[in-house]
């Protein structure tokens, strides 16, 4: 890949971040994880965690280095706000190439970087900005970490894994971290996952990584009750409470953000071992997320029906981006269920088989996630024989008249439509948007004519308030 005259990007895109970004540890487990740190946030790193043996993985598919201790990436010029993704095994060559050319791109000993104006999670909604820096200390992440695992943390070994942003794959990901961990101690190990923002990537690494130690714990108190060294009952309770039981919340009263989707469904009852591979699953994806639950950025599991809500919420334009990051994310769920399920029966035995081999001797689940992971309800059933009822009551001559009471009847209709949905600003800009859709369904033909014609004609937006005002102007 030629890097010439690529555009240079912030890593933490809205400007000068945090030392560590999004610094966060697992409860009851010696996993971390973060954004990208800037050079004093290594060295802040190295006085956080205890000196011991510490795996850092990090989880960028794209070239990262430093100006002035700041991370940078670079970008397409015609794409400031998508990562470019490259294979891992090309990271490394890239670095030295970006390094090169933020040198040759220097100025009289400054440098144009791009950010963003303001943090928008839909890339169609972020606005670029440019800023000049000082161009000092330039240098590969690479040639970073060297440094942190040589003289701030010794005993650092550095991983990468190459998982793809909002995905689960490519699944060799999952068996570079259980290469890593496979025989280590859980209690003592420390592995900290870092990535561009410390989110989703980052987030996948240390769910990935607790379900290990998880499991190493679980097999190491079974051991301690087989060798007489502790109690049956004791074992179990620990193993129970701290690995298996689900934590209570009224988030997981919801169906869907307990993950209850068409195809972890047909996944469940196809393959009786995953039942279990869930649970286990969405307890370390709860104790990774955010709170009540745990105390990170991203619960990997609601973050699925959450991106719907934003999905149902938003412009058509704009949906496009929604749904792919939706199926991207029911896919992640998909692959980390099948990873427990693989982490509860392989672990035991030491892993004798990878994951990935795993996975080719149980190809049908490539299958049905493939196939499965677009069947969501992507347009809301409404109550359509209320509908009618509406539409019914009305004719060209009272419209006007009934108008007031037809906007109640409206409104009560969306609100069961999304009574699923928990209050606040999405939910009410779901029901305004249904109100408006079905407002222009049920209006006389004539007058749903001029509306529309007026529409176009001023080039107005349509939402409820204008729509209204076109119907009594």
């Amino acid at each position: 890949m030629d890097l010439a005259g690529v555009s240079i990007k912030l890593d933490q895109s809205v400007g000068t971040p945090e030392p560590c970004p999004n610094w966060r540890q697992v409860p009851g487990f010696p996993v971390f994880g973060c954004g990208q740190p800037t050079e004093e946030g290594f060295t802040k790193i190295a006085e956080i965690i205890p000196k011991g043996q510490t795996i850092w993985f990090n989880l960028r598919r794209e070239p990262v280095a430093y100006i002035a201790g700041q991370p940078v990436s670079p970008r397409n010029p015609d794409s400031l706000h998508e990562n470019i993704d490259v294979a891992s095994a090309d990271i490394q060559p890239l670095e030295v190439k970006f390094v090169t050319e933020i040198k040759s791109q220097m100025k009289d000993g400054n440098i144009e970087v791009h950010k963003d104006k303001n943090h928008a999670e839909n890339p169609m909604d972020r606005v670029d900005e440019t800023q000049t820096i000082k161009a000092e200390g330039v240098k590969g992440l690479n040639e970073v970490l060297k440094g942190l695992s040589e003289a701030k943390l010794p005993g650092t070994t550095v991983v990468g894994v190459p998982f793809i942003e909002q995905k689960g794959v490519p699944e060799e990901g999952f068996d570079i971290i259980v290469k890593a961990l496979s025989g280590a101690n859980a209690a003592t190990t420390q592995c900290v996952f870092s990535s561009q923002l410390g989110q989703g990537r980052s987030t996948l690494g240390m769910v990935a990584a607790s379900i290990i130690k998880a499991k190493q714990m679980i097999t190491k108190l079974n051991m301690m009750v087989d060798e007489g060294m502790a109690q049956r009952a004791w074992a179990d309770n620990i193993i129970k409470s701290k690995f298996e039981d689900s934590i209570d919340s009224e988030d997981n009263k919801d169906p869907f953000k307990r993950g209850e989707f068409d195809v972890i469904k047909e996944l469940l009852e196809s393959f009786p071992e995953s039942k279990a591979g869930k649970a286990f699953a969405d307890k370390m994806i709860d104790i990774c997320g955010v709170p009540p639950e745990g105390t990170g950025m991203q619960n990997l599991r609601k973050a699925v029906i959450e991106k719907k809500y934003k999905y149902d919420a938003s412009t058509e334009d704009k949906q496009v981006y929604w749904k792919t990051m939706i199926i991207n994310f029911l896919e992640r769920y998909f692959y980390i269920i099948c990873f427990a399920t693989y982490v509860r029966e392989q672990e035991p035995l030491d892993f004798p088989k990878t994951f990935v081999s795993w996975m080719d001797g149980h190809s049908n689940l490539r299958e049905m996630i493939e196939q499965g992971k677009d069947k969501l309800e992507w347009t809301r059933k409404v109550d359509q024989s209320k509908v009618d009822n509406l539409k019914n009551m009305i004719n060209e001559t009272d419209y006007k008249e009934k108008l007031g009471g037809m906007v109640s009847q409206l409104y009560k209709i969306a609100f069961e439509t999304y009574k699923d949905i928990p209050r606040g600003p999405i939910k009410d800009n779901l029901m305004r948007k249904l109100a408006c859709k079905t407002l222009m369904e049920i209006l006389p033909q004539e007058v749903h004519t001029r509306v529309q014609q007026e529409l176009v004609e001023k080039k107005l937006s349509v939402d409820f308030d204008t729509i209204v005002g076109l119907v009594v102007g």
